[in-house]
This record gives structure tokens, sequence and C-alpha cells, in this order.
């Protein structure tokens, strides 16, 4: 199975980094309120706080979701 590029999970917007999309993307999969992250590399958590400005694609949340859902359930 190849690797999945959370960018998919963004709207159209700026390009983002994999870091940026996979974080913002973290607060949709599924919805919370806060995402917890721990480093001292100051460049780093700018990084992820600039991907708040970027907005969830919320059809293919909720498009991912269901997939998933279908992929639990017995065959």
């Amino acid at each position: 199975m190849g690797e999945v590029d959370p960018r998919i999970f963004l709207r159209d917007s700026p390009p983002a980094t994999r870091v940026q999309a996979a974080f913002r993307s973290a607060f949709g999969l599924p919805r919370v309120d806060a995402v917890a992250v721990g480093t001292d590399d100051v460049d780093h958590l700018r990084e992820l706080t600039g991907a708040l400005a970027y907005e969830v694609d919320a059809q293919v949340i909720r498009e991912y979701g269901r997939l998933l859902h279908a992929r639990r359930q017995p065959a």
C-alpha cells in the first residue's frame, strides 16, 4: 500500500507542507478542538501554527471516515 499525501484533506489553498496538512487534518479526523505536540524546535512550531490557516475539505474528511468505517465492518 502506498503512502497517503495528507494534503488531499485540505481545501484548495496556498501550498501546504505534508507536516502542515497532517497537523491541520488531525483536527478533523475525528473532529477535535485541540492537538498536542511536543518539540523545542521553534521553526517546527512555526510550521505547525501556520497550518491553522488552512481549511480541511469536509467532503473529503466525510468520505475518508466512511471508507474507514466500511473497512471495519466484517465481510
